[in-house]
C-alpha cells in the first residue's frame, strides 16, 4: 500500500484546493515556520479520526474550518481526501466538516463510521501518532515512554490488536455466560425449593381427594337415613298439632262465656270506682308535675355549675394575663433604657469612622504621586535586569557550544584513533562470536523440542481435568438428590405417613407407652425379591402396633377411646401364639420358595411375632405354582406369589395390578437402595478428588517446567539474537570505519572556525554587560531612596486601615445590636396591648356569667316552693280516696272470682300455644333439616339401606375421621399436583440449559487460553526481531555501541510485560536515557522506528522535523537510513536540514500568501542537475 496524493480543501490555513503528490519513497515538505507545513500533518491525522484538540492544536471543532483571510472568505466545511494504492487498486479516504456541525467520513465515495475506516487499515500502523505518523517532540515521547507504552508499539507492529479484540469479545461472551450461568444456577435453586414445597403440597392434594372420594360415599349412606329418619318425625310432629289446635279451639269458646259476664259486673262496679278514678286522676297530674318540676330544677342546677367552673376558669386567666401584662412593662422599660444606650455609642463610633476615613483619602493622595515614581524606576531597573540576563544567557549558551565543541573535537579526534584500534579487534572478535552462535542454536534446538513435548502433556493433563471435574459435578447433583429424597422418606416415616390416624394418634404420645415397639411393616426385613408376597400376605397387619405386654395394649385401647381418635389392631407379645406347623412333603415342591416366615427377618426378641403373622403361610413362584399345590396337598393355607397374587386358605384368588403400589416394604426397600447408591456415588466422588488432585499437582508441575524451559528459551533466545545482532554489526563496522574517518576529519576543521566565531562574540558581550551593572546600580539607589520614604508613609495607612476595620466592626455590630431592640420593643409593645384586649373580653365574659348565674339561683329556689305545695295537695287527695272504697268490696270479691277463672284458662290456653309453638319450631326444625339433607344427598332415598343407631354411629365416626384426615393435611392446593408436574418439567428443562452453559463456558475458557499463547507467541517473535533491528540500527548511529528492549515487568505473561530501552555506548556501561543529549535521544526514537519498520512496515510514515536536534554528521547518517528503507515504505518528511532534503525524490515548498497556504512542487534531480 502507498499514498498517492493528499487533496485539501478549506482545512485550516489551506483556503484554496491544494492537491499534493508523494513520492513512492521520499517526499520533503519545506517552507518557513508559520506557513502551514504541520497543517498537512494534522489532516492526515483528522482523516483517521483524531479526537484530540491538543493533537490537533486546536480550542474547538470548527478551528478545522479555513477562517477566512483579507482576499479570501471563510470556507463553508473543511475537506480531506487521501488516495492510496493497493495491488494497484486506488482506496480513497476522506473527511468533511460542515459549519453546521454536519461531520461525515468516507470510504471509496461511500459514507461510513469511523470504525470502519479503523477496522479496514487495522495493523498497519496507521492512526497510532507513536507509529507512523511522528510529530514535533513524538520521537522524545517515544524515547521517554513507560514500559506499557512500549509493549503496546510493539503490540501494533505484531497486529496482537486482532487477538486482544478477540479475546476481549470471548471474555465478553465468557462473563455473559458466567452471568446467564450464575442466574441459571438461582432459577434451578429456586425450582428445587419450590419443588419440594409443591411435593409436599401435591401429596396433601391426592390424600385430599382420596379422602374427599370416601367422604361422598360414606355420606350418601348417612344423609340417606338421616332423610328417612327426619321424614318420620316430620309426620309425627304434623299429627300433635292437629290435636293442640283442637283443643286451644275449646278453650277459648269457654273463655267467651265467662268475660260476658265479667263486663256485667264490672259496669256496675265501675259506677262505684269513677270517683275513684277522679281522685286517681288528679293524683297523677299532680305527679307528673311533681317530676316535671324536679326535672326543671335539675336543669337549672347543671347550667349554675357549667357557669361557675367556666367563671373560675376566666378568673384564673384573668390573673395570668395581668401578671404577664406586669413582666412585659417591665422588660420594655429596660429595653428603653438599653437602646438608649447604644444608640449614643453608635453615633460616636460612626463619627470616628468617618473621621479616620476622611485622614486615609488625604494620605492615600500623597502616597500614590511617590509610588508612581518609585514604580516607574523599578520597572527601568527591570528592564535592565532583563536586557542583562538576556545577554548572561547569551554569554551561557556560547560558553555551552564552545565547551561541547572542544568536547566533540577531542572526541573526533579520539575516535580516529580508536576506529583505526577497532578494525583489528573486530577481525578476532568476529571468530569468537560465530563459534558461540552455533552452539546457541544447537541447545536453542533442544529447549524447543523439551517445551513441545511438556504442552503437549499438558494439554493433555488439562483435558483430564475437565473431564473429571465434569463427573465430579454430575455424581455430587445426583448425591445432593439422594439425600433428598432420602430425606422425604425418612421423614415420611418417623411421621408414620400412610398408617391410619389412630396409629398416628399413638405414636405422637409414645412416651406414655412404656411397653410400645412399632408397627409390624417397620419391624420386619425382608430380601426385595420377596418384599411383594411377604406385603400380600400381612394385608392390614402391616399397621397394626406391637407391644411388649397386655397393660401396655390397654393403655393404648383406653387412650383412643378417651380421645376418639379411631381404632387399631394391637399384638401384645406376651399374649400372640406364634406356633405353627409345617406341612410334609411341601418343600420339596417345584416352585416353592419358603415358608413366609423363614423368609422375614426380626429382632431376637420379636421372633413369635413371625408366627403369629405368618404362621405356615407359603410363598411360591408363579400362580400356576399356588394352584397345583393348593389342589395336590389339599392347603388350607394361605399361599402367595413372588408377582403378588394370593390364594387363601379356603381358596379365593386374589391379584391384578393397582396403579399404587401394594407393598408395605417398599420405602425401605427405596431407602435401602438410596443409601447403597450415596455410599457407592460418594465413593466414587472421593476416587475422582484423589484423582483430580494428582492431576493437578501434575498440571502445575507441567506449568513450572514450562515456565522455566520458557525463560531458558527465550534468555537463551536473547541472547543468540544479540550475538547475531553483533555478528552482523562486526562486519558493518570494519566496511564503514575508513569512511568514518574521513568524516570526522572534515568535522574538525568546521568544529574549529565555529570556536574562533563564538570567542569573538563572547568578548563583545562582556563588554555591553558591564555598561548596562553600571546603569542598574544607579538606579536602584533612587529606588532606595524612594522605598524608604513609602515605607514609612505604608506603615502609618496600615495603623490607619487597622482602626477602621476595628471601627467598622464595632458600628456594624452596634447597628445591628441597635435594629435588634428596636425590633424586640416594637413586639412587646403589640404584645401588652394584645393581652390588654384579651383582659377586657374576659372581664366582660364574667360580668356575663355573673347575671346568668344569678337567674338560676332564682329559679331553682322557685321551683322548690313550687314542689312542696304539690306535696300537701297530694296528701289530701289521698284521704279522700280511703273513704269510697269500704262499699266495693263484695263487688269486687265476685269480679275476682270470675277473673281468676279466666286467668286460668289464659294460662291453659297460653301453655298449649306455648307447645304449639316449640311444634312450630320443629316442625321447621324438621323442614329445614330435610332441605340440608336433601342438598346434600344425591340419589334416590330408596336405593339407600336403612341401618341402625349403632352402625349410623360407626358410620359419622369414619366421615369425622375423614373430615379430621383432611383438616390434619392443612391448606390444600388441588393445582399442585398439575404445578409440581409442570416444574419438574422445567427443572429438567433448565437443568440441561445450565450442563449448556457449563461447556460453553469451558470452550469459551479454551478460546482465551489459545489466544493468549498465540498472541503471546506472535509478540515474543516480534519482540526478538525488533531487538535485533534495534541493536543493528544502534551499533550503526553510536558507532559500534549496543541497544536492547528489555522485559522489566515480573509479569507472567508477555502481554502484561512492559518493556524498557537500553542504550550501551563504546566502551561504557549500559546508560539512562535521561542522561542522553537531545541529538542522541532523536538517534535511539528513529532507530526503533526503523526497527518497526522492518518488522512490519506501515504505508507510509510521516516525520515532522524530527532531525532538529541531530548536527550535519548525524543527519548524514539519518540520510542514509531514509534512503535505504524508502525501498520498503514509503517517507514523508517535513524538514529545515539541508542535507535530510538531499534524500527526497520529490520535494513540495510551502508558502503562506496573505494568511492562505500554497503549495509550490519541486523535483530534486533537477535542481541537483543545474
Amino acid at each position: 500500500m502507498r499514498l498517492k496524493k493528499l487533496y485539501l480543501k478549506g482545512f485550516k490555513s489551506f483556503g484554496r484546493p491544494s492537491l499534493i503528490g508523494f513520492s513512492d519513497r521520499v517526499t520533503a515538505i519545506v517552507g518557513p515556520n508559520g506557513s502551514g507545513k504541520s497543517n498537512i500533518i494534522d489532516a492526515i491525522k483528522w482523516v483517521f479520526g483524531e479526537q484530540s484538540k491538543k493533537e490537533l492544536r486546536a480550542s474547538e471543532k470548527f478551528d478545522m474550518i479555513f477562517a477566512g483571510s483579507e482576499n479570501l472568505p471563510p470556507a463553508g466545511s473543511a475537506y480531506v481526501e487521501l488516495v492510496f494504492e493497493e495491488n494497484g487498486e486506488e482506496i480513497t479516504v476522506a473527511r468533511e466538516l460542515k459549519r453546521t456541525g454536519e461531520n461525515t467520513y468516507y470510504l471509496n465515495g461511500s459514507s461510513v463510521r469511523l470504525k470502519d475506516i479503523r477496522d479496514r487499515f487495522a495493523g498497519t500502523g496507521l492512526g497510532v501518532d507513536f507509529y507512523s505518523i511522528v510529530g514535533q517532540g513524538q520521537i522524545d515521547r517515544i524515547v521517554n515512554a513507560s514500559p506499557e507504552e512500549l509493549r503496546l508499539l510493539l503490540e501494533e507492529a505484531a497486529g496482537v490488536s486482532i487477538y486482544r479484540e478477540k479475546k476481549k469479545e470471548t471474555e465478553m461472551n465468557l462473563e455473559r455466560t458466567k452471568v446467564n450461568l450464575d442466574r441459571v444456577k438461582d432459577v434451578l435453586f429456586e425450582r428445587e425449593r419450590q419443588m419440594k414445597s409443591l411435593y409436599l403440597k401435591a401429596k396433601r392434594a391426592e390424600r385430599f381427594r382420596e379422602y374427599t372420594a370416601q367422604i361422598e360415599e360414606l355420606q350418601r349412606i348417612y344423609y340417606g337415613n338421616a332423610l328417612k329418619r327426619e321424614r318420620k318425625k316430620l309426620e309425627f310432629y304434623q299429627e300433635e298439632e292437629k290435636k293442640t289446635n283442637e283443643k286451644i279451639k275449646n278453650i277459648q269458646k269457654e273463655l267467651v262465656e265467662l268475660e260476658t259476664k265479667w263486663s256485667t259486673l264490672r259496669s256496675e262496679f265501675g259506677e262505684m270506682d269513677q270517683e275513684i278514678e277522679r281522685y286517681t286522676k288528679l293524683l297523677e297530674d299532680y305527679k307528673k308535675r311533681q317530676n316535671d318540676l324536679v326535672e326543671m330544677k335539675g336543669f337549672y342546677s347543671s347550667k349554675l355549675a357549667d357557669s361557675e367552673n367556666k367563671y373560675v376558669e376566666l378568673s384564673t386567666r384573668l390573673d395570668e394575663l395581668e401578671k404577664r401584662r406586669e413582666e412585659h412593662k417591665r422588660r420594655l422599660e429596660e429595653m428603653e433604657y438599653i437602646f438608649k444606650g447604644v444608640t449614643g455609642e453608635y453615633e460616636k463610633k460612626a463619627k470616628e469612622l468617618e473621621a479616620f476615613e476622611k485622614e486615609k483619602e488625604n494620605l492615600l493622595s500623597r502616597f500614590s504621586e511617590k509610588e508612581k515614581e518609585f514604580l516607574k524606576v523599578r520597572d527601568e531597573i527591570s528592564r535592565l535586569e532583563k536586557q542583562i540576563l538576556k545577554l548572561e544567557s547569551e554569554l551561557l549558551r556560547i560558553g555551552e557550544t564552545l565547551e561541547d565543541l572542544e568536547k566533540r573535537r577531542k572526541i573526533t579526534e579520539n575516535q580516529i584513533l580508536t576506529r583505526r584500534r577497532e578494525l583489528e579487534d573486530k577481525k578476532s572478535e568476529f571468530k569468537e562470536i560465530s563459534k558461540r552462535v552455533e552452539e546457541f542454536d544447537e541447545k536453542e534446538r533442544k529447549l524447543t523440542e523439551e517445551l513441545n513435548t511438556v504442552r503437549e502433556r499438558l494439554e493433555e493433563v488439562e483435558k483430564e481435568i475437565r473431564k473429571i471435574t465434569s463427573e465430579i459435578d454430575v455424581k455430587e447433583r445426583r448425591l445432593r438428590e439422594i439425600l433428598f429424597e432420602k430425606e422425604m422418606i425418612e421423614r415420611d416415616m418417623r411421621e408414620y405417613k400412610g398408617f391410619s390416624r389412630a396409629v398416628r394418634a399413638v405414636f405422637e404420645e409414645k412416651e406414655r407407652f412404656p411397653g410400645l415397639v412399632d408397627v409390624v411393616s417397620n419391624l420386619i426385613e425382608v430380601d426385595e425379591k420377596y418384599s411383594l408376597a411377604v406385603s400380600v400376605l400381612l394385608g392390614g397387619m402391616a399397621q397394626n402396633i406391637v407391644v411388649r405386654n397386655v397393660d401396655t395394649a390397654k393403655a393404648i385401647v383406653e387412650f383412643l377411646k378417651r380421645n376418639e381418635a379411631g381404632r387399631v389392631t394391637i399384638l401384645p407379645l406376651d399374649l400372640i401364639d406364634g406356633s405353627f406347623n409345617r406341612i410334609s412333603g411341601l418343600e420339596k415342591e417345584k416352585g416353592f420358595v419358603g415358608y413366609a416366615v423363614d423368609l422375614v427377618k426380626l429382632p431376637s426378641d420379636l421372633e413369635v411375632l413371625g408366627g403369629f403373622l405368618f404362621g405356615n403361610s407359603v410363598v411360591v413362584e408363579t400362580l400356576d405354582d399356588a394352584i397345583r399345590m393348593k389342589k395336590e396337598y389339599q392347603l388350607n393355607t394361605r399361599i402367595a406369589t413372588l408377582d403378588g397374587e394370593l390364594i387363601s386358605g379356603r381358596g379365593a384368588i386374589t391379584g391384578g395390578k393397582e396403579e399404587r403400589s401394594i407393598n408395605v416394604f417398599e420405602k425401605h426397600i427405596k431407602l435401602k437402595h438410596l443409601e447403597q447408591e450415596m455410599e457407592e456415588t460418594e465413593r466414587q466422588i472421593a476416587e475422582n478428588r484423589d484423582e483430580l488432585a494428582s492431576l493437578k499437582t501434575e498440571q502445575e508441575n507441567l506449568r513450572n517446567q514450562e515456565t522455566i524451559v520458557q525463560r531458558e528459551l527465550f534468555e537463551l533466545s536473547r541472547k543468540s539474537s544479540s550475538t547475531k545482532t553483533v555478528l552482523s554489526e562486526i562486519l558493518r563496522t570494519i566496511n564503514q570505519l575508513q569512511e568514518e574517518v574521513e568524516n570526522l576529519e572534515k568535522l574538525l576543521v568546521e568544529y574549529r572556525a565555529k570556536e574562533e566565531g563564538l570567542n569573538a562574540r563572547r568578548e563583545k558581550i562582556f563588554e555591553e554587560i558591564d555598561e548596562l551593572k553600571q546603569n542598574r546600580e544607579d538606579l536602584q539607589r533612587s529606588l532606595a531612596e524612594y522605598s524608604e520614604e513609602l515605607e514609612k508613609e505604608k506603615r502609618i495607612l496600615d495603623e490607619l486601615n487597622e482602626k477602621i476595620f476595628t471601627l467598622r466592626a464595632e458600628v456594624g455590630n452596634l447597628l445591628e445590636t441597635k435594629d435588634r431592640y428596636e425590633k424586640e420593643m416594637r413586639d412587646t409593645r403589640k404584645t401588652i396591648e394584645r393581652i390588654a384586649r384579651e383582659t377586657e373580653d374576659i372581664k366582660l365574659q364574667m360580668t356575663s356569667l355573673e347575671e346568668e348565674m344569678e337567674n338560676y339561683r332564682k329559679f331553682i329556689r322557685e321551683h322548690e316552693r313550687e314542689i312542696e305545695h304539690l306535696k300537701k295537695e297530694m296528701d289530701n287527695v289521698f284521704e279522700a280516696m280511703k273513704l269510697h272504697r269500704s262499699g266495693k268490696e263484695e263487688k269486687m270479691r265476685e269480679l275476682q272470682e270470675v277473673e281468676n277463672r279466666m286467668n286460668e284458662l289464659k294460662e291453659e290456653k297460653e301453655g298449649l300455644r306455648n307447645h304449639l309453638h316449640q311444634i312450630d319450631l320443629a316442625l321447621q326444625e324438621t323442614r329445614l333439616k330435610i332441605a340440608n339433607l336433601l342438598e346434600e344427598f344425591s340419589g334416590n332415598e330408596e336405593d339407600v339401606e336403612e341401618l341402625g343407631e349403632e352402625k349410623l354411629e360407626e358410620i359419622y365416626r369414619q366421615i369425622k375421621d375423614l373430615e379430621n384426615k383432611i383438616k390434619y393435611l392443612g391448606p390444600v392446593d388441588l393445582t399442585a399436583i398439575d404445578e409440581y408436574e409442570k416444574l419438574r418439567e422445567e427443572y429438567e428443562e433448565i437443568l440441561k440449559q445450565k450442563e449448556d452453559l457449563e461447556e460453553a463456558k469451558r470452550k469459551l475458557e479454551e478460546i482465551i487460553e489459545k489466544t493468549d499463547r498465540e498472541a503471546e507467541s506472535l509478540l515474543f517473535d516480534v519482540y526478538q526481531r525488533v531487538n535485533e533491528s534495534f541493536n543493528r540500527f544502534i551499533s550503526l548511529l553510536f558507532f559500534g555501541g549496543e541497544g536492547r528492549l528489555n522485559i522489566v515487568s515480573e509479569a507472567k505473561s508477555i502481554l502484561d510485560a512492559g518493556f524498557e530501552i537500553s542504550i550501551r555506548k563504546p566502551g561504557r556501561r549500559d546508560q539512562k536515557l535521561s542522561l542522553l543529549s537531545g541529538g542522541e535521544k532523536a538517534l535511539v526514537g528513529l532507530a526503533l522506528l526503523f526497527a518497526l519498520m522492518e518488522i512490519k512496515p506501515s504505508p507510509f510514515y510521516v516525520l515532522d522535523e524530527v532531525d532538529s536536534p541531530l548536527d550535519d554528521y548525524n543527519s548524514e547518517r539519518f540520510k542514509r537510513l531514509l534512503k535505504e528503507n524508502s525501498k520498503h515504505t514509503q517517507f514523508i518528511v517535513i524538514t529545515h536540514n539541508k542535507i535530510v532534503m538531499e534524500a527526497a525524490d520529490l520535494l513540495h515548498g510551502v508558502t503562506m500568501v496573505n494568511g492562505v497556504s500554497a503549495i509550490v512542487p519541486v523535483e530534486v534531480e533537477k535542481i541537483l542537475e543545474v
